[in-house]
């Protein structure tokens, strides 16, 4: 009986290909997308998921307006130390530095290697009995796994110097800690001339004792001031260790983890899509079968066999989906590792498909045995005189109900995309106040006979060069002081600025900075400064020229606002001194920008590269060029390829409503081919015929817009306020989805329409 019943199936799915292949399709890669984002964001959430104690175990990162986010990972060298004795919830306190990469013998080879304190194990493992020789050596202890060992052996590291490390037992690697090689040395200041509050250099974590209130703990760290640090009042919030990976994301994380959240919403749209298409079909085809089943009745088939019949067919597609998405997944499996950084072998994934899959058959099966047991209670009689109600005025609601959701969704993800699209567009190329095309920046504190200025720019293919003593883009290297204003509350009169020193003039024509008020300063010149648009406006003055800040700068021009960081901070009110003003001129030539022409970048690192090599007897890292236009790209690259994936997604849920709505448009003129014919003998014209059709869909068609468009203007309004600069939704993008939506609706009706209007009426009656 079960073979019968397959082979039933199977021919019915070969009789209706086109609908057939559709559906398969779109179940087939909406389980493929919403595979791999469930199991991203599974193993995200998973990390030091193999520790017992990572409950009670914290990052403790500092609150910075400054930073994306509003945290930054690195902190005070002296936190680590100063929460242990000050805070007697903490029962273990370190200091941890990361890298994944490390440089042997000229190779970058990938290891994970720490270096961090003798607390380390006392926080995370303190299962692992380790002893410390007091004091502890200048160079430190190097302890290593079986896997470092076999990949420093295979990297060249002498032997001599494998003999001295010691072995530390082997960790999952699916961590915020992993190590291959852990480097426990002790701490000694840069520059005895100040306090270690000074620097931050690495990250903390402590372990907390069991039963401790956190919210009370946290409550304490909002606050923390210590004498001589000069830190001013300091915030800190405390991160789960299980949290910390997506909370505060690795700077080369391609995909973040509230944008993979919004791709996992849109892949399960996806699937809603896919599902309500074949629902749709599916019924349908069981309208058209209902005299098949009704004979089926009479000839003694239970209610029961005929369940069973239909639902084979129902789950032969569903298992044909589901296998073709398990081979995308397969064949896309390299490419979605390189994506999503992930270190997890395919069973990882086999499991979590398989798990998934068992969960949309039971969901699937659920769904299509509400319709297909409402068929067959159905009597004999009513199967087989065909359905004539109408609701609503419309034949077949359920039809038009499940292509409404079909457009719905297609017409969501279309208003957002596009939105989407204009705001990326807008971030990486609005004006940002500054020219950051064909500049590079090199740093050159590693040499100790820099490259000067003049041979840069003897250099065929750089066009011009400045010195430059901090870090423009990335901004890494401007201070901040504090400015007292002449208005508001005591409280609001004493606001941070940043603070740059620039080589003026020649910053500014460098970077082609356009004046909005006011005059450049010379490089001799001392107690003036510019200023940009938002320390403009917190001043509050329409012209502020000739105004002192703090009783010593004063104000010469005014600048636009400068875009260097992320577009997801606010632009900080800044102060533009000169090198002289900020003693900056004994650091002049730690930093060169130069500008290249055209097709001339990597001819012009070599260049400079092959200079260093001769001044200084050592290569240059080839690293140590960093350019502006590819770290300013590097701010959204999280952003473009989610706009890649829900554009691929996009176009798939519109592809399952166009060939939902063609399927149906097909079933409905076989169906009425006789209606048709009538028709035309009566006088009907084609284009009448063609209205009866779209008519219908038209109707579907706004109402669907009625319902997407309010919800894609509260989702995108509410993506939009994270941006400093962001677009407005006008009434043209409104009417350019519209527009697009029917034309695709009108084209995926015309064809069947016409053709099913230009059969002659007497060949039709004769075959009905």
């Amino acid at each position: 009986m079960f073979t019968h019943y397959l082979k039933i199936a199977f021919r019915n799915l070969f009789k209706y290909k086109t609908q057939t292949v559709v559906s398969i399709l779109g179940l087939a890669v909406g389980f493929t997308a919403f595979t791999f984002t469930m199991s991203w964001i599974r193993y995200e959430m998973g990390y030091d998921s193999h520790n017992p104690d990572r409950d009670r175990i914290y990052m403790v990162a500092k609150v910075n307006k400054k930073e994306e986010g509003g945290l930054s990972k690195r902190v005070p060298d002296a936190l680590a130390e100063y929460l242990k004795n000050s805070f007697p919830e903490v029962e273990a306190a370190t200091m941890v530095r990361t890298y994944d990469n490390m440089r042997i013998n000229d190779s970058l080879i990938s290891l994970h290697f720490i270096e961090t304190d003798i607390a380390f194990f006392d926080v995370f493992y303190p299962d692992i009995a380790v002893r410390f020789p007091e004091p502890l050596p200048e160079n430190g202890i190097t302890f290593v796994t079986s896997s470092g060992y076999r990949i420093l052996k295979q990297s060249g590291l002498s032997d001599s110097l494998l003999m001295d490390y010691k072995t530390v037992p082997q960790k999952n690697h699916h961590s915020n800690v992993a190590y291959d090689e852990i480097n426990i040395r002790p701490y000694k200041l840069p520059d005895e001339r100040y306090s270690p509050w000074v620097y931050h250099s690495k990250s903390a974590f402590i372990r907390v004792y069991p039963g401790i209130n956190i919210d009370l703990l946290q409550q304490k760290l909002d606050s923390i001031e210590v004498d001589n640090s000069m830190q001013g009042v300091m915030s800190y919030k405390l991160i789960p260790l299980k949290e910390v990976h997506y909370t505060i994301p690795d700077a080369d994380t391609n995909i973040k983890f509230n944008h993979l959240q919004i791709f996992v919403a849109v892949a399960l749209m996806v699937i809603l899509c896919a599902l309500f298409n074949y629902m749709m079909l599916f019924i349908n085809r069981i309208k058209i079968r209902n005299r098949e089943l009704a004979l089926r009745k009479v000839t003694g088939s239970g209610t029961m066999q005929l369940l069973a019949l239909l639902l084979c067919e129902f789950m032969m597609i569903l298992l044909l989906s589901l296998f073709i998405g398990g081979v995308l997944t397969e064949l896309l499996f390299p490419a979605f590792t390189k994506l999503s950084q992930i270190e997890a072998s395919r069973s990882y994934f086999a499991g979590e498909m398989a798990l998934y899959a068992i969960g949309l058959i039971i969901l699937s099966g659920i769904f299509a045995f509400v319709p297909v047991h409402y068929f067959m209670k159905r009597s004999i009689s009513e199967n087989i005189h065909p359905e004539t109600r109408q609701r609503f005025g419309f034949k077949n609601s359920f039809t038009l109900i499940s292509i409404a959701l079909q457009l719905i969704i297609g017409i969501l993800l279309i208003f957002s995309t596009s939105v989407f699209f204009y705001q990326i567009r807008l971030l990486n190329r609005g004006e940002i106040g500054f020219n950051r095309q064909n500049v590079n920046q090199m740093d050159m504190w590693s040499l100790h006979d820099p490259v000067q200025l003049e041979e840069v720019k003897s250099v065929p293919g750089v066009e011009d060069a400045i010195y430059f003593p901090q870090a423009f883009l990335p901004s890494r290297g401007s201070a901040s002081t504090q400015i007292m204003l002449d208005k508001g509350t005591p409280s609001e009169r004493m606001q941070d600025f940043e603070l740059f020193n620039v080589h003026a003039p020649y910053f500014f024509e460098f970077f082609d900075i356009q004046l909005l008020q006011g005059r450049v300063m010379d490089e001799n010149e001392t107690g003036v400064c510019i200023i940009n648009e938002t320390a403009k406006k917190l001043i509050g003055k329409d012209n502020p020229l000739g105004e002192k800040l703090n009783d010593y700068w004063t104000i010469v021009g005014i600048i636009p606002d400068l875009h260097v960081q992320s577009p997801l901070l606010p632009i900080q009110p800044t102060i533009y001194r000169t090198l002289k003003d900020g003693g900056g001129a004994n650091i002049i030539g730690s930093t060169i920008a130069y500008k290249y022409a055209k097709d001339f970048r990597e001819k012009t690192e070599q260049a400079i590269e092959e200079i260093a090599r001769k001044k200084d007897n050592m290569p240059y890292n080839r690293g140590n060029f960093t350019n502006m236009e590819e770290v300013y790209s590097e701010y959204t690259k999280s952003e473009r390829w989610l706009f890649i994936l829900l554009g691929i997604m996009t176009a798939i849920a519109i592809l399952i409503a166009v060939f939902g709505i063609y399927s149906m448009i097909t079933l409905a003129c076989n169906q009425r081919r006789k209606e048709i014919a009538i028709r035309k003998v009566n006088g009907a014209k084609i284009k009448e015929i063609l209205a009866l059709f779209f008519r219908q869909y038209l109707a579907v068609t706004v109402a669907a817009c009625v319902v997407a468009f309010p919800g894609g203007v509260y989702v995108m309004q509410r993506w939009l306020e994270q941006y400093t600069r962001r677009v407005s939704m006008e009434w043209w993008l409104f009417a350019g989805v519209f527009v697009l939506v029917t034309a695709i609706v009108f084209t995926s009706i015309v064809f069947r329409v016409w053709k099913a209007a230009n059969e002659n009426p007497a060949e039709v009656i004769k075959s009905e």
